[in-house]
C-alpha cells in the first residue's frame, strides 16, 4: 500500500511538472523586435533587432505567397535579409523565426506587397522668359508622362514660386527653377528638369537721366539733323571697310533714303522699280547716319523705338563704334551691336559686342530675342545699358543679352577703361542694308523696304553716362 501510494504522488508530480514545462515553453516565444519589411518591385528587405547574444543560435526567414515558399537559415547575429526574384505587383507573408538550437524563442510575421513595375516618367518643362521686378508672376509649364508636377527654386533670395506654378522675380540675378515629378501607381519618378533664367531690373528703376535725343519730329521730307548726325554716302569702295561695306552688302547709300514724315525717320531701301527718284550706282540704293564727331558716348543707357523692314535680305542695324578707329582698326576699336535684324527670320532680332581677342583677332558674343509675332509688324524698343564691365541688351524694357568681361578673357576690353585708365567714347549708327553676310538672300521681287525709327534717346545712369559733342565737352 506504502508504495502504490509513492508511486501515485511521484506520477502526479512528474505530470505537473511537464505541463508547467510546456507552458514555459509556450511564454518564451516572444515577438522579433521591429520587424520591418521594405518591398521594391522584385524584391523585399526585412530587417530586425538584432537578437541578444546568447538569446538564439540561428534565425530563419521565410517568404511565401499562395503555394510558393522561400525559407532562408541565417547566422544568429543576422538583423536584416533581401528577398529577390520575387513577382512583383503581390503580397507576401515574410516571418522571421529565432532557434535555440531547434527550440523557437522568437517569432513574428508581417505582410507587405511587392511594387508595380512602373512606367518610364520624363517631363517636358518649358522655357520660362526672363522677368524684370515688378513683372506680373509668370505662369511656368510643364507636363510629365504621369504624376503631378511640382516646381521649387534653388534661388529663393531671386525668385520665388507662388500658387504652386507662378514665379515671382525678387530680386536682380539667375533664377533657377526646377521641376519635379515623384510619380503615381502607375510611372515612376520622373528625373528633375531645370531652367534658369534673369531676373533684371527695369531701367526705369535704375535712375536714369536723358542726356541727349533725337526724337525724329522735324518736318516731313527733311533729312537727319545736321547738328547730330553725318550722311553717309557710296557703297564702301575706297573707304577703310571696302566695297560692300566689308560684308557683301548691295546697297549703295545716299540722302534721298533718308526723309523724316513728322514723327519718325524713315530709311527707304529700294531699287529704280520701287523709287525712280532714289538711284545710286547700285541696284539697291538705301540710307545711314551716323554720329560720329557730333555726339559721342562714353557709358549709360541708349534706347530706340523702331520698326523692323518686311522682305528677305532686308537688314537694318542700330549700333556704336570705337570714336578711335581712324587710330585703332575694327576690331580693336570696338563694335556694340545694339539691334540687328535680318528679314528672312521676322521673329527674331539680335545682340552682339565685337572685339579683338588676345591676339588680335577678331571676336564677339551674341544673344537674340524671339517675337510671338513679327517685328515688322509694331514698333518695339531696342536699349542697352553700357557700363565700364558689362553690356546689357534690352528688348521691349526685358533683358535679352549680357556680356560682361569676364565674358571675354580680355584684360581690358574696348568698352572699359584702358591701360592708362582711360575711358571710350562710341557713336551711333543707323542703316538699313540689303543682302550681305547677314541679310543673306533678298526676296525675288522685292523691291522696297522701310526701316522706321521714332526715336533715339540717351540717358545717364546711376553716374554713367556722358555725351560729347556741340555744347557738350
Amino acid at each position: 500500500m506504502r508504495n502504490r501510494f509513492l508511486k501515485s504522488v511521484f506520477a502526479a508530480v512528474t505530470a505537473s511538472v511537464l505541463v508547467l514545462n510546456i507552458n514555459l515553453s509556450a511564454i518564451a516565444v516572444t515577438p522579433v523586435g521591429n520587424l520591418q519589411v521594405t518591398t521594391g518591385v522584385t524584391t523585399a528587405k526585412l530587417t530586425w533587432t538584432k537578437f541578444a547574444a546568447g538569446k538564439v543560435s540561428s534565425v530563419q526567414v521565410m517568404s511565401q505567397t499562395g503555394t510558393k515558399k522561400v525559407t532562408k537559415t541565417l547566422a544568429a547575429t543576422a538583423s536584416f535579409y533581401t528577398f529577390t526574384n520575387l513577382d512583383s505587383f503581390k503580397t507576401y507573408s515574410f516571418k522571421v523565426t529565432g532557434y535555440k538550437g531547434t527550440k523557437i524563442i522568437a517569432s513574428s510575421t508581417v505582410s507587405a506587397k511587392t511594387k508595380k513595375i512602373l512606367l518610364y516618367n520624363s517631363i517636358f518643362f518649358g522655357q520660362p522668359k526672363d522677368m524684370n521686378i515688378g513683372d506680373d508672376n509668370q505662369l511656368l509649364f510643364a507636363l510629365p508622362n504621369g504624376g503631378e508636377i511640382t516646381f521649387t527654386t534653388t534661388t529663393p533670395t531671386v525668385c520665388q514660386i507662388v500658387d504652386t506654378s507662378y514665379l515671382k522675380a525678387i530680386s536682380v540675378g539667375d533664377c533657377v527653377i526646377v521641376a519635379s515629378d515623384p510619380g503615381d501607381e502607375n510611372y515612376a519618378a520622373a528625373p528633375n528638369e531645370t531652367r534658369t533664367i534673369s531676373i533684371s531690373a527695369p531701367i526705369s528703376s535704375l535712375n536714369p537721366t536723358l542726356l541727349w535725343s533725337d526724337e525724329f519730329n522735324q518736318t516731313a521730307g527733311s533729312g537727319p539733323n545736321i547738328g547730330d548726325w553725318t550722311i553717309t554716302r557710296g557703297d564702301g569702295c575706297g573707304t577703310a571697310a571696302g566695297c560692300g561695306w566689308g560684308n557683301s552688302e548691295k546697297e549703295s547709300y545716299a540722302d534721298c533714303a533718308l526723309k523724316q514724315d513728322g514723327s519718325a525717320m524713315i530709311i527707304t531701301a529700294s531699287t529704280t522699280a520701287g523709287d525712280p527718284n532714289c538711284t545710286s550706282n547700285k541696284s539697291w540704293t538705301s540710307g545711314k547716319f551716323i554720329s560720329k564727331g557730333k555726339r559721342e558716348f562714353t557709358y549709360g543707357y541708349f534706347e530706340a523705338r523702331a520698326k523692323m523692314p518686311q522682305g528677305d535680305g532686308a537688314w537694318p542695324a542700330f549700333w556704336l563704334l570705337g570714336s578711335n578707329i581712324d587710330d585703332v582698326a575694327w576690331p580693336r576699336c570696338g563694335e556694340i551691336d545694339i539691334m540687328e535684324y535680318t528679314g528672312s527670320v521676322p521673329l527674331r532680332s539680335t545682340s552682339a559686342a565685337h572685339y579683338a581677342n588676345n591676339i588680335g583677332l577678331h571676336n564677339y558674343k551674341s544673344g537674340a530675342t524671339t517675337a510671338a509675332t513679327e517685328f515688322y509688324n509694331d514698333y518695339h524698343t531696342y536699349g542697352l545699358l553700357w557700363l565700364p564691365s558689362e553690356l546689357t541688351f534690352y528688348v521691349d524694357n526685358k533683358v535679352s543679352f549680357k556680356v560682361t568681361k569676364n565674358d571675354t578673357g580680355l584684360t581690358y576690353w574696348p568698352f572699359g577703361p584702358n591701360a592708362d585708365k582711360q575711358d571710350p567714347k562710341m557713336y551711333l549708327i543707323f542703316n538699313l542694308a540689303m543682302g550681305g553676310n547677314y541679310g543673306g538672300t533678298i526676296g525675288s521681287g522685292l523691291t522696297k523696304a522701310q526701316f522706321s525709327i521714332d526715336y533715339v534717346r540717351y540717358y545717364s545712369v546711376n553716374g554713367y553716362g556722358k555725351v560729347f559733342g556741340v555744347g557738350n565737352n
